[in-house]
């Protein structure tokens, strides 16, 4: 009941704010054997923000629903995931004066596929044939995150969006069995650099 009548003391631009989240990400993809190469590709996420926050305590909530696409490389090939990502934060801000503040943050975040689900990888064992990777409908991921904001508007931070179960699996060619039926799992892990701007 104290927290109710704080909040509707409180003015309402102060508790709650909506605008427009962007950024890029760098991907880490990882696989549970080491059978192929792989590399970091850079990406982007856009998407409308909502941000509630009680001042005097400076505790918090973010989400968002963004357009995310992430770029990986496997044996010299590019694999683009596109999904649709809902963040929901906890945040804890601190005030640096009236016009700035810095923050951190942490919560889930549930992820659809609507992009292609199936990719076929060149076999560097036998000529013609094609290593599949396949990626899950759907995934929930670990957002920990920092940043500042300045001038009550615009958002500047940082996150690690850490897969908490397999995103995809890859079923490769076993010269010796001359069969596909070893998969190997694999985690999408990434570092995100992020820009709001709150109306």
């Amino acid at each position: 009941m104290v927290v109710a009548v704080m909040m509707s003391a409180l003015p309402a631009k102060a508790q709650f704010g909506w605008g427009l989240r962007g950024g890029v990400n760098l991907t880490s993809l990882s696989f549970s054997s080491a059978v192929f190469d792989k590399s970091n590709r850079a990406g982007f996420f856009v998407g409308p923000t909502v941000k509630f926050t009680v001042p005097i305590v400076g505790v918090g909530v973010d989400v968002s629903a963004l357009y995310d696409q992430r770029n990986s490389g496997i044996e010299g090939q590019t694999v683009v995931e596109k999904n649709v990502f809902v963040p929901i934060n906890v945040r804890y801000q601190y005030g640096l004066g009236s016009s700035a503040s810095v923050f951190l943050k942490v919560g889930p975040q549930f992820g659809w596929n609507v992009g292609d689900k199936t990719f076929q990888l060149n076999s560097e064992t036998i000529t013609n044939v094609k290593n599949q990777f396949t990626l899950k409908n759907s995934n929930i991921s670990l957002n920990v995150g920092l940043g500042a904001t300045v001038f009550n508007h615009l958002e500047l931070g940082i996150t690690y969006n850490i897969a908490l179960g397999k995103t995809g699996e890859v079923s490769y060619w076993d010269a010796a069995k001359s069969t596909f039926e070893q998969v190997t799992k694999t985690r999408t892990n990434c570092w995100q650099l992020n820009l709001a701007y709150y109306f």
